[in-house]
């Protein structure tokens, strides 16, 4: 594997994502006068919150959906959606919290949901590095936070922790969470060190080479096996793809009967589960091998809460579309033909 290709030092990024989660946010134009009234019906002003996010902007919104439950203080919260299109969420009423991310700020699909929703939500508010997004807000003087940009080739796909965070003062400045959850969040992923991982990534982008990547995991931890399969996409430029026990097992695992390529499947999931997801796992582990399919158990270390295991998880995942790339000899950064794409698309 050739380090050089790194150009843009993306495993000094992985190395210190956790550190992101410690930023602190500030919202500009805070509607002061309305952000008491929502406070002031704490328990339930809002009928929802909806992201509006295309691509790595909407991840960290996925994240939060599998550890709302631990964040939430055990009070009741909103349903959160996210919407990945153009113009408004079909569900959005006045009483919706929008939050419209897009890390560069210039996203066509987050630029028409953010302008559809200020028309029809009365709190909306613009996330993003700079951009266009982020100039519409100031030109109206909507709310918006500026996320870190720590270099240029700075990637959407790795500004996950900053993203949720940014989400989370949000929650509490519009009175959906209280102030303790910022310090709930940084306690729970206070053990994780990304370096513990890399190993384990570098052996699986070892034997994932050459190979189609299918990556499985349990229902609790799918969002977890979907930022697999981006990553890989983004980072090493090849096809990878992700299901979630059981579901998989009522209709795509019959599609291997007759595989159309060279796949290895890896069933990634925590050490300290124990459910029948995880017999399945053993049972399809054994049906797939019987028919000359490649398996590999991927098992992650418990850290006694579900963000910490879910991160770390996501964690192995970014190492190995990591090594895989230079193991193809591919510089892990840039994505080429998105940006050719969007810009095919202006012309």
């Amino acid at each position: 594997m050739d380090m050089n290709l790194d150009a843009s030092n993306l495993r000094k990024v992985i190395l210190e994502s956790i550190e992101q989660i410690h930023y602190d946010f500030a919202i500009e134009n805070v509607p002061v006068d309305t952000i008491d009234e929502y406070k002031q019906d704490y328990s339930g002003y809002f009928d929802e919150i909806i992201v509006n996010g295309m691509g790595g902007s909407a991840l960290p919104a996925e994240l939060f959906l599998s550890g709302f439950f631990q964040l939430s203080n055990n009070k009741k919260l909103p349903p959160m959606f996210i919407h990945r299109s153009y113009s408004r969420a079909r569900r959005m009423r006045k009483r919706s919290l929008v939050m419209a991310i897009s890390y560069s700020g210039n996203t066509e699909e987050t630029l028409s949901g953010y302008e559809a929703s200020l028309e029809s939500s009365e709190a909306v508010i613009a996330i993003a590095a700079g951009g266009a997004l982020i100039e519409k807000a100031q030109e109206l003087g909507q709310p918006y936070i500026v996320l870190p940009q720590p270099d240029p080739m700075f990637q959407p796909r790795y500004a996950t922790l900053y993203i949720l965070k940014a989400i989370l003062t949000v929650l509490v400045e519009y009175g959906v969470m209280d102030s303790g959850v910022a310090e709930i969040l940084e306690n729970a992923l206070n053990e994780v060190n990304p370096a513990s991982f890399e190993e384990q990534g570098k052996e699986l982008a070892q034997l994932i080479q050459g190979k189609t990547p299918v990556v499985y995991t349990t229902n609790e931890y799918k969002r977890a096996a979907l930022l697999w399969k981006i990553k890989i996409n983004e980072n090493a430029k090849t096809p990878c793809f992700w299901n979630y026990f059981p579901e998989l097992n009522h209709n795509e695992m019959v599609g291997f009967t007759n595989p159309q390529a060279n796949f290895q499947f890896l069933f990634v999931r925590n050490e300290s589960e124990q459910n029948r997801n995880v017999k399945r796992m053993e049972v399809m582990k054994s049906l797939f091998t019987e028919r000359g399919l490649s398996v590999k158990e991927v098992v992650v270390p418990d850290y006694g809460n579900h963000l910490a295991n879910l991160v770390s998880m996501i964690l192995v995942g970014d190492w190995t579309a990591y090594y895989l790339a230079l193991t193809y000899g591919i510089d892990p950064t840039p994505v080429d033909m998105v940006e050719e794409f969007k810009m095919l698309m202006k012309d």
